[in-house]
């Protein structure tokens, strides 16, 4: 599945992100659209996502260190 302009209103709309304006919309997804298809494939997307929300970088990295101390704590 591929994210177009015209997927992308109707997602917004549908996650309460209404006031994004179509050039808002346009921008990200020129952003993300890394082989400019005017598209974004499901790698493109997670990519964005993850550049337009670092906070849940730090997240997941914080879940992968707790995860690796509970295995690893005995070891010692």
């Amino acid at each position: 599945a591929i994210i177009t302009f015209e997927s992308s209103k109707k997602i917004s709309a549908f996650l309460g992100l209404q006031d994004l304006s179509d050039d808002d919309l346009k921008c990200m997804l020129k952003e993300g659209d890394f082989d400019c298809d005017r598209a974004l494939k499901q790698m493109e997307f997670c990519v964005l996502m993850l550049k337009l929300s670092p906070e849940v970088m730090d997240a997941s990295r914080l879940l992968v260190e707790e995860a690796l101390e509970q295995e690893f704590s005995g070891c010692y």
